[in-house]
């Protein structure tokens, strides 16, 4: 039969992990608000129970895991999801900058500064000799030269912003990496001398949780010792015992500079697919060159259409003022390189409004203002300001679908991570009822150990007879 040594021993196992139940519980509640802590909860186990005289005894409860509830599917989905919000809201930021650049509608926007030229060369095909009217002509010509530049160089500033951006944003993807190897270290050595990890591997998943906002990754655990291996767009980056850099390394490309990014140890471009580094090549490599691209192509043709006609014919002096093509009205090829010919700058007389050098004669002028209602563009289908406002409005539509496409994202993202809340996070009345149901173990177990103390006495009492 056990003796009363043993009734005590299990009084004091009670106490002990009635304690630990105490203190995971004040934990969880002290962690209530900390972002990414996991709930722990104490897994309670009967001791090995002793034989005597061929009968079963207990002896106590022993605390055999502080467990944390983690739900590895909810993890991947939030942050597969966390991922396309990451990648949506880098190019809605970068939209927002880009509405600024094109300022329509307004006033002082390139489709302003185009209507107004064309206007002035209206007011000219019916004041042909008026040398106002024709310093207008230039003045507008100018001011439509220099906002093409502008809204052009403009965006060419955001684009080179944008690797500042992604030099940065790779950064922040290689401490992030970095410290996940090295909490892979410290929870693979924790665990190896049998104790539980746990917070170690919330700061991990936290910045799992971090990694994926930044870039399309994906993550898998070893069983064998904890540890976490990471990929990024298909690469390896974080193995156990090793973590490789994102290199994120500058070419000149056509005389842009332009920052690519790779594996350093494979030596291979990264191909990626989602999160805010995604959301930044695109801008940089896709949104802004097209409406570049855009604005070159029809700088290019109001350029070849309006020096098309204005070559053909004459100003004030009366002649051609070079046969036999005369006088361009603009230089340059695309909207950076759009200006003024020198001819025209220095003397607006220049303007061929004449189609016959006669005096009083509209006729060419005639011809330029009609190039505004005229289909060059596209396949001869669209005016010069149909396709900038095609320009505008498929930039606005698809600003629109992307901001819609953020604010519906981050609803999801929300979803999954209140949801993941509420099976992995600390619930505050869960948490008191478990304080009280320890704390009464406890006393009970007091208890116990104190009336084992009393029959303890008794029995030296009665050995003293």
């Amino acid at each position: 039969m056990p003796t009363l040594n043993n009734a005590l021993y299990i009084g004091l196992s009670g106490l002990r992990t009635n304690q630990q139940g105490l203190n995971v519980t004040g934990h969880n509640i002290s962690n209530v608000n900390t972002a990414g802590y996991t709930r722990q909860q104490v897994i309670l186990a009967t001791n090995k129970p002793i034989i005597v005289s061929g009968a079963v005894y207990g002896t106590g409860v022993n605390v055999a895991q502080v467990a944390r509830y983690r739900d590895a599917a909810i993890d991947r989905q939030f942050r597969t999801e966390n991922q396309t919000l990451g990648d949506a809201q880098k190019q809605s930021d970068a939209m927002g900058l880009i509405e600024g650049v094109l300022n329509e509608p307004s006033d002082t926007g390139l489709h302003s500064a185009l209507s107004r030229f064309f206007d002035s060369i209206q007011d000219l095909s019916v004041n042909p000799e008026s040398s106002s009217v024709r310093t207008t002509v230039r003045e507008q010509g100018r001011t439509l030269a220099r906002m093409f530049d502008q809204t052009w160089s403009e965006l060419d500033k955001i684009r080179a912003n944008k690797n500042f951006e992604i030099i940065d944003k790779v950064h922040n993807i290689n401490v992030t990496l970095q410290r996940i190897g090295q909490l892979n270290i410290q929870i693979g050595s924790t665990e190896a001398l049998g104790r539980e990890a746990n917070d170690l591997r919330d700061a991990r998943d936290k910045l799992l949780d971090d990694l994926s906002q930044m870039v399309d990754m994906s993550s898998n655990e070893d069983p064998a010792n904890g540890s976490v291996n990471v990929s990024i767009a298909g690469q390896s980056f974080v193995t156990i015992g090793a973590v490789n850099q994102v290199e994120a390394k500058s070419e000149n490309i056509d005389g842009v500079e332009v920052i690519k990014i790779n594996n350093p140890v494979n030596h291979e471009e990264l191909k990626v697919a989602s999160g805010e580094l995604h959301g930044l090549l695109d801008t940089r490599d896709r949104l802004i060159p097209e409406l570049q691209s855009q604005l070159d192509t029809l700088a290019s043709s109001i350029i070849n259409e309006f020096n098309a006609i204005h070559s053909q014919g004459y100003g004030l002096q009366g002649g051609r003022l070079s046969p036999p093509t005369g006088i361009d009205f603009y230089d340059g090829t695309d909207a950076r390189s759009m200006a003024l010919t020198p001819a025209i700058s220095s003397d607006p007389g220049n303007i061929a409004a004449s189609g016959s050098g006669e005096p009083g004669d509209n006729t060419n002028a005639l011809a330029l203002a009609q190039l505004r209602d005229k289909q060059v563009l596209n396949d001869n289908s669209f005016t010069f300001e149909d396709y900038y406002g095609g320009i505008v409005s498929t930039f606005g539509l698809e600003t629109s679908t992307v901001a819609e496409g953020v604010k519906n994202q981050q609803l999801l993202v929300d979803h999954l991570s209140n949801f993941r809340e509420s099976q992995n996070g600390v619930n505050i009345d869960e948490e008191l009822v478990s304080l009280i149901r320890f704390q009464k173990s406890f006393g009970a177990n007091a208890r116990v150990i104190s009336t084992v103390n009393e029959m303890m006495g008794i029995v030296v009492d009665l050995g003293r007879y």
